[in-house]
């Protein structure tokens, strides 16, 4: 779940997503906030997941390639870095 919160996160940021469609991660947060403005049994999980969804839906599919092989890049390149020991030789 987290890796999808990052790709939101970052189409959020990009300017080639439509403003309009950037609204609707906001709304499900207004949704916390409010959680009476949709009536009946809806659980707040399910109906914030349908609004993340509604938003990657309504993106390219091009732009949304592209940002998870950024993320996946940027992954990478932090667990090689984590993989790193660093030391000093010693000889006597």
């Amino acid at each position: 779940m987290t890796k999808q919160l990052q790709l939101i996160l970052r189409l959020m940021r990009d300017e080639r997503v439509h403003p309009l469609v950037k609204v609707l991660p906001f709304l499900s947060l207004i949704y916390l906030v409010y959680p009476d403005l949709v009536p009946g049994p809806f659980d707040d999980a399910v109906v914030i997941a349908l609004f993340l969804q509604f938003f990657l839906t309504l993106i390219p599919d091009e732009l949304i390639d592209e940002h998870k092989i950024e993320l996946e890049l940027q992954e990478k390149n932090t667990n090689e870095k984590d993989n790193i020991i660093e030391g000093e030789f010693w000889e006597e």
